[in-house]
């Protein structure tokens, strides 16, 4: 009875895993330089997906008996290439630059080689250590991949933040979750061999379900690949080694001689006074330097502006202007939906609305329509 159950899950999961598959070959991506590695991380899921399907048939063709070493060897084996693949493409939405062909032809020698090692042995003898062993390498990989993506999530979080002056931590937080996923998916799986028949059942509906989430953000992504790109894959300047220099908003001043400053001081005050006054907070996507630009002036000077003559940064500065705005449009447009709301006050999402709009006001946007309400 368990086998049919086994056989009838096992052949089922496969085809979806392929249906999957193809439907991310069919994901539209943009043929240009930029998208190269978007492209190739799709290729790479894509053979993940066939890899675990294809093994799963294979698991069956040469199993009939649903031998339980043959089953562990093989999810084993599986869950240390899947773990590779899924962190290699998670890396390439986060952190493009990162990931190199080289860097990860590594990584596919280092599992090829254990894996290769592994296979062997546990199948041809009865060395009680080898699976206790297999599992120990197997924890190391996840907890080398889990420092690693922490590590880089932080970093890239912040790049993508000084790039659009606004937090962005609801954009990437899905990478972080489908991270966490994935590895608890190799977690079940490194155990996998230990759980009851019924239990590895609902372990293989449970990664199938994940990979059609997966399957789902990735497209998500690359319809939003724009939006990330130019964040994620812009390279610092390098600069020769020069002696410790002062910071930049120093520079900015000590640059200039007394007068030139206040004149570009006072330029920059009307040239804002109009730019608030045109609203132009509310523009989304819009970065610092385009901002400076528009501005007519630089990054540098603006920062040091807001630090020496507003006392705070520009981004909390622009966050104020929003909020007050969204209070307006509260009061004057009762009935307007809060995904309309955030996107005319200048968010990217309703999410980082509700995020900036309690941190000033200490209720959130819904509550203070409500106490308006009342008031009215």
């Amino acid at each position: 009875m368990w086998l049919n159950i086994y056989t009838l899950v096992t052949v089922v999961s496969a085809i979806i895993l392929t249906a999957f598959g193809f439907q991310l070959c069919g994901v539209d991506i943009s043929r240009k330089k930029e998208t190269r590695k978007l492209r190739t991380s799709r290729a790479i899921l894509t053979a993940s997906y066939f890899i675990l399907a294809g093994a799963t048939v294979a698991e069956l063709l040469v199993n009939r008996e649903g031998d339980p070493k043959l089953i562990a060897a093989l999810t084993l084996a599986t869950a240390a290439y899947q773990s590779l693949l899924f962190t290699a493409t998670l890396f390439i939405f986060i952190c493009p630059l990162y990931v190199t062909r080289r860097r990860v032809w590594t990584q596919v020698g280092i599992v090829t080689a254990a894996v290769a090692l592994f296979m062997p042995v546990a199948l041809a003898t009865d060395i009680r250590w080898i699976f206790p062993a297999a599992l120990a390498a197997y924890a190391g990989q996840l907890t080398y991949y889990t420092w690693l993506f922490r590590r880089k999530y932080a970093e890239s979080l912040a790049q993508l933040e000084d790039y659009y002056d606004e937090e962005q931590d609801s954009r990437l937080r899905w990478t972080k979750f489908g991270f966490y996923a994935a590895l608890a998916v190799g977690v079940a799986a490194s155990v996998s061999m230990w759980l009851p028949p019924m239990a590895y059942n609902l372990f293989t509906v449970g990664y199938v379900v994940f990979y059609g989430w997966f399957t789902s953000r990735f497209s998500n992504y690359a319809a939003k690949v724009n939006y990330y790109l130019p964040a994620l894959t812009e390279q610092p300047e390098i600069k020769p080694e020069e002696p410790e220099q002062p910071s930049v908003p120093e520079v900015a001043a000590t640059e200039l001689s007394d007068a030139e400053r206040w004149e570009k001081t006072e330029r920059l005050r009307v040239t804002l006074e109009q730019w608030v006054a045109d609203r132009g907070y509310a523009v989304q996507e819009d970065r610092r330097e385009q901002i400076a630009r528009e501005l007519g002036t630089t990054p540098d000077f603006l920062r040091w502006y807001f630090r020496e003559q507003m006392s705070q940064d520009f981004l909390s500065w622009r966050v104020g202007l929003r909020i007050e705005y969204a209070k307006e449009l509260l009061s004057e447009e009762l009935g307007i939906s809060m995904n309309e709301l955030a996107q005319k006050v200048g968010f990217n999402t309703r999410g980082n609305f509700y995020t900036y709009f309690r941190k000033v006001m200490g209720e959130t946007p819904t509550e203070y329509l409500n106490r308006i309400k009342l008031k009215n």
